[in-house]
């Protein structure tokens, strides 16, 4: 533990360095960006001097249009399925742990819908990463048992309310940093509530400021702020005197001392509001509650550009031209005139230009000289064309200039899906690069605020509900006892997430290949893991693996492990009795029967898979299907289960024969005679009971078309 001034000493000198380096480096081209995404001019460029307030000064907002299409494409790949969010475990045998994941999705997706306004941290942190090249967030568990709040909240800090050691590694800044500041603007009236006691005879959080220290505190607001809020009223121009709506700035401060995190707040640099603690005392989890994130990755650099930055000059040029060309029209259309000095010119009459209008002058051809201007305004579309282009692939952004600039291109079909191509290649590598660096480890510390800090009965109970917690372990579960346990977590939104049509096709490409590939089982005959197929097939279309479509029965089939059991005393008996090659031929057999099992059961997954895909996809096309499916399976007799469970209308695995029954079973199915019984049907090229190719789930799959869609 420190002593009080050392700590203010820490904070004070930390807040110095770092805030000296981002005026110094970071702040102008913070501003700048700023401004651009705003649609205003720089406040260094010409457009904003006197010499250009009679000329045309129109920013062309590029920017914000580029912006706005990345930030809809991000709120469609996040916010079009409510699965997005998967919690997995790293034991998935153990019923406990599926239980745990079960529990904690549970939990997590429901704060992600109704405590935590999601949808919004979502877009205005993407936002925040293609402006300002940077996002951060605070990640805590917010208590007040007066208003009644007792759940997570993610808060969006601006880049300019951030201090660390810019000497941090550009991988993970927060945590590699020797201190990280955060700066809170905060209203009087709740400084001084945490500076009174809750209850009485226990010391209040904070140390009891006076009216004159908490003055000292109200510094102005700093430039970029005043920028990003529109100008708004700088509290130097208040009166002096302050009131409970006063704002004053207090810091909170994490430091490292001997490998320790201390956690502490001061009033400015000036005053310590707390003692410094250890940061596993405010945060159970023992890590730092921010997290930075990116868009774009720029190696080395702690305060990496974003696509508005890096499209800063071309969106300059794209402005000059533009003005240039407004003021070539308007110099076409509005002559201009040269008139001798002390003339007799009627100047009001001459420059006013109205239609019918008389100009008196002595000697109209003398005196006046018209000055007539050539119209240039089809080269400076040509080169508008060329800069939108450039913005374009700069911003992955695809419009109408990108179409018309490549004319020989978007004259196909085929031309114009390179086009969006190039422009979705890049669009994915941004949201992917976010997801990785900021949604990930957002989503990683609610998991971790969950698992410490949930206590509401109704939650967990409606959580353990839906997870079917106590079905599986009973009444007395513990719930605690499950959020203890390590849990992964995977966002379902890929590098091919940007666009729903091709998520679909690349989902149904998937499982086609797939069923195509298992179809004839002959892979499973040479020992090929069809597991692993599966995981290579749609981890190539963007997704983690196959696990999520393809479903297999966890436990093994009885059948098979009937056989498995029965193989060893199978062997033991028949050696005593038959040569040792009929008896290798026979156990060759039964674990061909055991490997096709297995392989039948994968190919009845993706078939099973295949066949819903081909429903769901008729009853998205038609929605009046799904009451007609759902009338044809009651007169057919189906019948829910109650209690949910088995459904005894749908046949089950038979259970396995054991005894002297099986071993006859077993060994005499697989084709091979017996000394003492009747040959069967041995033939390969001729096996019995062939099934009918018209019959069953399969059943027209090779169609090229939704059945019974037109």
């Amino acid at each position: 533990m420190i002593d009080d001034a050392y700590a203010l000493k820490l904070a004070r000198e930390a807040y110095d360095g770092s805030t000296n380096y981002f005026d110094t480096n970071i702040r102008n081209g913070l501003e700048k960006d700023l401004r651009q995404f705003q649609g205003k001019h720089s406040s260094d460029s010409k457009y904003v001097s006197d010499a250009y307030k009679s000329r045309s000064r129109l920013f062309r907002p590029k920017t914000r249009g580029a912006l706005r299409k990345n930030e809809a494409i991000a709120a469609e790949a996040f916010f079009s399925t409510l699965d997005n969010v998967s919690i997995t475990t790293d034991n998935e045998k153990d019923k406990r742990k599926l239980a745990t994941a079960d529990v904690m999705q549970s939990l997590v997706e429901y704060r992600l819908q109704k405590t935590i306004p999601w949808f919004q941290l979502v877009c205005g942190a993407y936002q925040d990463a293609m402006v300002s090249g940077i996002v951060c967030s605070y990640q805590d568990w917010r208590f007040d048992p007066i208003k009644g709040i007792d759940q997570p909240s993610i808060e969006l800090v601006p880049i300019e309310n951030i201090r660390f050691d810019p000497a941090a590694s550009w991988l993970d800044p927060v945590n590699t940093s020797p201190y990280f500041i955060r700066l809170i603007p905060m209203y009087i009236k709740d400084v001084k509530a945490r500076m009174k006691p809750m209850v009485e005879g226990v010391d209040p959080k904070w140390t009891p400021m006076t009216d004159a220290q908490l003055k000292s505190a109200l510094k102005p607001y700093d430039s970029t702020r005043m920028l990003r809020e529109d100008q708004r009223t700088d509290p130097r121009d208040i009166a002096q005197t302050i009131s409970d709506f006063t704002v004053v700035w207090v810091h909170q401060n994490i430091v490292e001392i001997d490998s320790v995190d201390l956690i502490y707040y001061t009033l400015g640099t000036q005053f310590l509001l707390s003692k410094p603690v250890p940061l596993k005392k405010k945060f159970a989890h023992d890590k730092r509650p921010f997290v930075i994130g990116i868009s774009m990755i720029e190696t080395h650099k702690t305060y990496p550009a974003g696509p508005v930055r890096i499209s800063r000059d071309v969106q300059a040029e794209i402005n000059e031209v533009t003005n240039q060309r407004i003021d070539n029209v308007k110099f076409v259309m509005n002559k201009r005139y040269f008139v001798k000095r002390n003339k007799q010119v009627d100047l009001r009459s001459l420059t006013r230009n109205s239609p019918g209008s008389v100009s008196l002058m002595s000697d109209p051809e003398g005196d006046v000289k018209v000055v007539e201007t050539q119209d240039v305004t089809s080269s400076s579309f040509q080169e508008h064309d060329r800069l939108n282009l450039d913005f374009d692939d700069l911003t992955g952004s695809f419009s109408q200039a990108s179409i018309s600039s490549n004319r020989k291109l978007n004259e196909t079909v085929g031309g114009l899906n390179l086009l969006t191509n190039d422009a979705n290649q890049l669009t994915r590598y941004q949201l992917k690069t976010f997801v990785e660096t900021w949604v990930i480890p957002v989503l990683r510390q609610l998991m971790l605020l969950e698992h410490h800090y949930e206590t509401d009965e109704v939650i967990l109970a409606l959580a353990a509900e839906k997870a079917q917690l106590f079905m599986k372990f009973g009444e007395s579960a513990q719930i605690d006892d499950f959020l203890s346990s390590e849990l992964g977590l995977t966002v379902n939104v890929g590098m091919g997430a940007t666009n729903p049509a091709d998520k679909i096709n690349n989902l149904l490409k998937g499982i086609t290949g797939v069923k195509d590939a298992l179809a004839d089982g002959v892979l499973e005959q040479h020992g090929v893991n069809t597991v692993e197929i599966i995981k290579e097939v749609f981890g190539a279309l963007g997704h983690r693996d196959g696990g999520r479509f393809i479903t297999a029965e966890e436990d093994q089939d009885p059948r098979v492990t009937a056989l498995q059991q029965q193989l060893e005393s199978v062997t033991q008996q028949l050696e005593a009795k038959f040569p040792p090659e009929l008896v290798k031929a026979q156990i060759d057999e039964i674990r061909a029967r055991i490997r096709n099992m297995e392989a039948d059961k994968v190919k009845k997954g993706v078939e099973s898979s295949y066949a819903a895909m081909q429903a769901a996809e008729v009853i998205a096309s038609v929605p009046a299907v799904a009451p007609v499916a759902d009338m044809v399976m009651k007169v057919a007799g189906y019948v829910p289960p109650i209690p949910e469970g088995i459904d005894p209308n749908f046949p089950q695995a038979q259970a396995p024969v054991s005894g002297p029954a099986a071993i006859a079973q077993a060994v005499g199915a697989v084709g091979q005679v017996m000394p003492g019984q009747p040959g069967g049907n041995t033939d390969p090229m001729g096996p019995a009971n062939a099934p009918s190719p018209n019959v069953g789930a399969m059943h027209g799959i090779e169609t090229q078309r939704a059945d019974g869609v037109q």
